[in-house]
């Protein structure tokens, strides 16, 4: 009988143990999630667009020290989901009844004239009164094209012994390089500006205008890019701790 009893606690006591485990466990998932959201939340303040920034308040409010353990698990949701109104666009100027512009007005046109089969085939029998106008928005993809630069040669007339004369090349990043500025530009704002990695801008580019760019050689000139921008970085840095330190220092 001593016997059986024994086996009932043992029983009983890994029962506790395996409570207290997926208790522990499902603390620890909580949390996992828990930071989860907050590294998001993190990396959308920092390189979101402007829309999904969040306020300075509200990132103060993520970093702060918390026990998580005795956290309410809707005060936890609360507090990593950021509200919807800080979410929304600021929206320009005070007047609420402003509407916005749907194009600018200097933007370019193409016009399409379409005439009846009747008026293409004998337009001399025809006398146009009047005309209906459809307007529409339409996109025209970004294109490659090849930039030539040509450097003519020339000799003088009366001392033709001399070496020929040409003009140097610009300056570029490297070598033998075949990536222009424009190019560059291009690459850059689409990894930084539109989150869009490499290797898809390789896929892009060559699916879509049948123009093969590696990601390696797209990692080299985003590198060689950043090496000219330096200058740039350490003159606006110094603006920066220049504004941050206080008078006098």
């Amino acid at each position: 009988m001593s016997e059986e009893v024994r086996l009932l606690e043992i029983i009983a006591q890994k029962d506790a143990q395996n409570r207290l485990l997926q208790a522990e466990n499902e603390r620890q998932s909580q949390e996992i999630k828990l930071l989860r959201e907050k590294i998001d939340l993190l990396i959308r303040r920092l390189f979101g667009s402007k829309s999904e920034k969040l306020e300075a308040a509200q990132l103060e409010l993520l970093l702060k020290e918390e026990s998580l353990g005795k956290a309410d698990a809707s005060a936890e949701k609360a507090e990593a989901s950021p509200s919807v109104e800080s979410l929304k666009p600021v929206a320009r100027g005070s007047n609420k009844n402003q509407r916005r512009e749907r194009w600018p007005k200097d933007l370019a046109v193409e016009q399409e004239v379409i005439e009846p089969a009747e008026v293409r085939e004998n337009p001399e029998a025809f006398r146009c009164i009047g005309e209906e106008v459809t307007e529409m928005l339409d996109y025209q993809p970004a294109k490659f094209f090849r930039r030539q630069i040509i450097r003519r040669k020339f000799v003088r007339r009366e001392q033709t012994d001399l070496a020929p004369l040409i003009a140097p090349l610009p300056e570029s990043l490297q070598q033998r390089c075949i990536a222009a500025p424009g190019l560059l530009a291009q690459v850059i704002v689409s990894k930084y500006c539109d989150h869009l990695p490499l290797f898809r801008q390789e896929q892009i580019y060559w699916n879509r205008h049948q123009v093969w760019l590696p990601r390696q050689s797209m990692a080299r000139w985003v590198h060689l890019a950043s090496e000219w921008l330096k200058p740039i970085y350490r003159q606006i840095k110094d603006q920066m701790m220049e504004g941050l330190l206080p008078p006098g220092r």
